[in-house]
């Protein structure tokens, strides 16, 4: 929208933030990993190993080698910078540049979830120099099956996390507005249940089978297929290259006005795949 829409003589002495996700929801749920460094960063894992059994006496003690893996982590950077040119102070009733550092960081907010959205189904990649590519299969995809979101999605997806044996604490379930509506509709839904998916569409934390659910407008969709995730913590990770820059600066060159700049670089990735369901529904 132009400059010339926020005039004066258009009525309104206020600049009001168009309807838009201001906050984190997504990125907040994943492990955080600060202060990467380089082109590329790397979170490394030990991968669980069974105990021996002592057989007799004085038995020779079996050593073991640690099993080591790592997942690698790509940064991306993302940025805003509205310039605000000297007579638009002059022009407007008010002064835009507060609105315009909240737009600023609202729209990183929603590029940061956009990250680890993605990464929940993406190709991640482990080994030595991250040359391993791993994707969501088998058991760890439940397909849509030509509905919604449904309780028996919802159990399924509790249940292949329970025979991953992972952790019940910290697990998340994604989704959207559209299987917001999909969880109201369900009749088997009990009145437990059904007051806390009431608490998520008032936009407070709702808890079924387990999962903290998150809605969240940014999962992928292909036709009229959404993807979802049931995932755990510790499922995904976040790396974060460059904490918020944010600067306002006065550029000469351009008679004087202002750049209101903010940027962030960071990176998602899958850390387990046993611990990330993809919940297909169709919307």
């Amino acid at each position: 929208m132009a400059v010339d829409t926020a005039l004066i003589q258009q009525y309104s002495d206020n600049i009001l933030l168009l309807v838009q996700q201001l906050t984190l929801k997504v990125a907040p749920t994943v492990f955080q990993k600060p202060n990467c460094q380089g082109e590329i960063s790397f979170q490394d894992q030990l991968a669980s190993s069974d105990a021996d059994e002592k057989l007799a006496r004085n038995e020779v003690v079996r050593n073991s080698d640690p099993n080591y893996d790592r997942r690698k982590i790509v940064p991306r950077y993302f940025y805003q910078a509205p310039l605000v040119d000297s007579m638009d102070k002059v022009m407007m009733a008010k002064d835009p540049t507060n609105e315009i550092v909240r737009n600023n960081a609202a729209s990183l907010a929603r590029a940061k979830d956009k990250v680890v959205c993605d990464a929940f189904f993406a190709t991640a990649y482990s080994g030595k120099a991250g040359g391993t590519s791993n994707t969501l299969t088998g058991d760890q995809v439940i397909a849509a099956g030509g509905a919604g979101l449904t309780m028996a999605k919802i159990r399924q997806a509790k249940k292949v996390l329970d025979q991953n044996e992972v952790e019940s604490e910290n697990r998340y379930f994604a989704i959207t507005a559209e299987e917001v509506e999909d969880l109201l509709a369900i009749t088997e839904v009990t009145s437990t249940d059904y007051a806390q998916v009431k608490a998520l569409v008032s936009g407070q934390p709702g808890t079924i089978c387990g999962f903290n659910f998150i809605q969240t407008e940014r999962l992928p969709i292909s036709s009229t297929t959404r993807k979802c995730a049931a995932y755990h913590k510790n499922g995904m990770v976040l790396g974060t290259w460059k904490e918020l820059i944010a600067s306002i600066d006065i550029m000469p060159g351009l008679h004087f006005s202002a750049q209101i700049y903010a940027g962030q670089s960071y990176g998602a990735t899958r850390l387990e795949e046993e611990r990330v369901v993809e919940v297909d529904c169709i919307e």
